[in-house]
């Protein structure tokens, strides 16, 4: 579990970076330095990719509590936060490829990553 949580925590450093890296051919990296930079121009790839970032800062905190307290206690939802984390590359890829702009295809991603969570929580309970 220890292994899949550094795993996380380096995908979320990466995904800092994915605005920036998509757009660098067309917003100059000193743009990027400093608060006041213009940072209009940048892709709509790059917009995706601060769109995923945003989802995924929303249940990454839930993610770390419950696999620590999972290592603490000793409960095994490897298996479990394995697949939220395949959920949570695939949703990358999804935003990647803009399949989330056909109907109906981001929530056959995200609910079943949510409800990972919901599951990890339910297993430290028993």
């Amino acid at each position: 579990m220890i292994n899949l949580i550094v795993c996380v925590g380096m995908f979320y450093i990466l995904h800092l970076f994915f605005k920036m890296s998509f757009s660098l051919h067309k917003v100059p990296f000193i743009q990027w330095t400093y608060v006041g930079g213009d940072t209009s121009n940048v892709t709509a790839l790059s917009s995706r990719m601060v769109a995923a970032s945003d989802n995924l800062r929303q249940s990454l905190p839930v993610f770390f509590v419950f696999a620590i307290l999972s290592v603490i206690l000793e409960v095994d939802n490897l298996m479990v936060a394995q697949i939220w984390f395949g959920l949570r590359v695939a949703y990358l890829i999804g935003a990647v490829l803009n399949l989330y702009r056909f109907k109906m295809v981001r929530p056959v991603i995200w609910l079943p990553s949510i409800i990972a969570l919901v599951c990890m929580g339910c297993n430290l309970y028993t």
